[in-house]
């Protein structure tokens, strides 16, 4: 039997130990690599919301997520593209299998909101234009912000929207609508002096035309931002109207911008118009013409003022019986300079242009009634 003195039993058992000591290290370098692993990072504007495992299934989340605001936007519609607003990327990286987040609690960050929207509760004896004066809020925005509601139309206890809900992660969506739009006719106007003063005999009926109108519409988490028409085309020419007039003198129209009653540009004509937002047909009953709040407003012809007062619709306006079954109706003025039971000579001012009542700006609304019934104030004007 070999002996070995204590030198060499003890030289022996330190190779060992240190041997057991590299085979140990090499083993535990060999474990944490395997727990390295392939993942993906969803980044908002350079900031890391997380990592998963699987790159498809975080897509298709951040797609339905975008999806979500498409609801209101109409089949016909070309839709450009559907973006975030902040920067987004998924990443590929390397990291250990405890450093996965789930995508639960990333789909409740894409889905969270920084601030809830604002909601008003109508109470009775409420109106558009009331609410927006009491809340400092303009009319335009309430009616941008609840295309569903006829302004006319509110009972206590609708829900009125006065802020959309601004959501963490916004999306916007391009797209491009068209629609075929009616087209004005002009009116051939032949003075008779057998006709009396305010009456009007249609010798040819005006025909409107039609015209595609193509915009470009930019929505930002469901609500339109910015609208801009891109292109015109004439589909059918409007056919002219003659009307015999009386020769006593009334206001006519005499120019693009002078249309007697008032001045200023047309900025909605009479008839059925289409929302390109809303697609919400509404029959116009007269035409508005937009000019700087104060501008004078005129007596069409001579009559009698039949009404002078307030209207949570019309805001500040004045009725004139021109005799012979018809009047005329002045809406929207910031101020009236006539009262009730005065008589009134043609061209006289009789208000001034504002934007009382529903009106989203300075203008005037310019209406004709004939015995009773609402027509197009171009047989007159």
């Amino acid at each position: 039997m070999i002996k070995l003195n204590h030198l060499k039993i003890a030289a022996i058992m330190i190779a060992v130990i240190l041997a057991g000591v590299y085979l140990s290290k090499d083993v535990t370098s060999a474990y944490k690599e395997a727990q390295v692993v392939t993942g993906y990072r969803l980044t908002v504007d350079g900031v890391s919301w997380g990592v998963v495992e699987d790159s498809n299934a975080l897509n298709t989340l951040l797609d339905e997520y975008k999806q979500s605001y498409m609801e209101t936007i109409s089949e016909s519609d070309d839709v450009k593209s559907v973006d975030f607003k902040q920067m987004v990327e998924i990443t590929e990286v390397e990291v250990k299998n405890d450093e996965f987040t789930s995508l639960e609690s990333i789909k409740e960050k894409v889905y969270s909101i920084e601030m809830g929207e604002v909601v008003y509760t109508v109470k009775k004896g409420d109106s558009f234009w009331a609410i927006a004066i009491k809340n400092k809020i303009p009319l335009s925005t309430i009616i941008k912000l609840n295309p569903e509601f006829n302004p006319d139309k509110i009972w206590a206890g609708n829900k009125i929207l006065f802020k959309p809900a601004d959501p963490t992660l916004d999306v916007v969506v391009t797209l491009e609508s068209t629609l075929v739009e009616p087209v004005e006719y002009a009116t051939q106007y032949i003075k008779d002096a057998s006709i009396l003063n305010g009456q009007r005999v249609v010798i040819k009926a005006g025909v409107e035309g039609s015209k595609q109108v193509t915009y470009d519409i930019v929505m930002t988490n469901g609500y339109e931002t910015n609208t801009v028409i891109t292109n015109e085309t004439q589909i059918s020419a409007p056919v002219g109207a003659v009307v015999k007039v009386g020769t006593k003198r009334t206001l006519v129209r005499t120019s693009s911008r002078n249309f007697g009653v008032a001045t200023g540009r047309l900025s909605s004509n009479y008839g059925w118009r289409i929302d390109p937002i809303s697609r919400r047909r509404a029959f116009h009953t007269g035409i508005d013409i937009s000019a700087p709040s104060g501008s004078p407003v005129y007596a069409y012809a001579n009559g009698t003022v039949t009404e002078s007062g307030w209207n949570n619709t019309r805001g500040y306006y004045v009725t004139i019986d021109h005799g012979n079954g018809l009047k005329t109706v002045y809406l929207h003025l910031s101020k009236r300079l006539v009262s009730v039971g005065a008589k009134v000579g043609v061209g006289q001012q009789i208000g001034k242009i504002g934007s009382t009542g529903y009106a989203t700006g300075p203008h005037l609304h310019f209406g004709v009634f004939k015995n009773g019934v609402v027509v197009s104030p171009w047989e007159y004007l």
